[in-house]
């Protein structure tokens, strides 16, 4: 699995979005691919998109989709586009439930 490095900043305009998603074990990967393809196929080449981590928990009962945007408006342009609604519509349907959070990083700790 490639590895980059992802500059995380408490000063200026850059958000994050924190979704958690609840699902049932058995669709975890299903949503785990879902999320990916679309991040791939749909954010990327968006020029507010930074970056998006996807994490699957250990039970299987929750993805959570961490993904950084230049600026809560560059955030706001992406939905707004009907690919990324499509996109939202087929992830949730293969969830139970979903809590999507908006946040600036506002402490950075580091081993």
């Amino acid at each position: 699995m490639p590895t980059t490095t992802i500059t995380v900043d408490t000063d200026g305009e850059q958000v994050t979005l924190v979704n958690i998603f609840t699902v049932e074990p058995e669709r975890q990967a299903e949503l785990v691919d879902a999320l990916d393809r679309a991040t791939a196929e749909v954010f990327v080449d968006d020029p507010g998109f930074v970056s998006a981590n996807l994490h699957a928990s250990l039970d299987s009962t929750r993805v959570i989709n961490y993904a950084q945007w230049a600026s809560k408006e560059a955030y706001e342009r992406a939905l707004a586009r009907p690919e990324v609604r499509e996109h939202i519509g087929e992830a949730a349907a293969l969830a139970q439930a979903y809590d999507p959070t908006l946040v600036r990083v506002r402490a950075i700790h580091h081993a």
